[in-house]
């Protein structure tokens, strides 16, 4: 939460009766950079990139696990979704790219 603080991002939780659980809706100015769901044993990170902006991921210098699972990913409607799940520190630096990447897109 902290590294959303330091970057501006405004994060908003709400319970959604749906789905039975809570999601954090992550902001910046009026982007929606990410959705933070917590598990049990994790955190999962969900980030929605178009066709336009999907591109930008594999110039990232992020795990290749990470672009090879985004390029598998199907397209939903207009959007391709990219989520990590976070059970330790070893994601935080491609994180934080995928993170400042989403807050530069158009």
């Amino acid at each position: 939460m902290s590294m959303l603080a330091e970057r501006g991002i405004e994060a908003q939780w709400n319970y959604y009766k749906d789905g039975k659980s809570w999601l954090c809706k992550a902001q910046y100015k009026k982007k929606t950079v990410l959705w933070l769901s917590v598990w049990d044993d994790c955190f999962k990170l969900s980030f929605y990139f178009t066709e336009k902006t999907r591109g930008g991921i594999d110039t990232l210098g992020i795990d290749t696990t990470i672009k090879e699972a985004f390029r598998l990913q199907k397209t939903m409607g207009k959007l391709t979704p990219l989520i990590l799940v976070v059970r330790d520190g070893t994601l935080l630096n491609d994180l934080k790219q995928i993170m400042e990447y989403k807050m530069r897109c158009k």
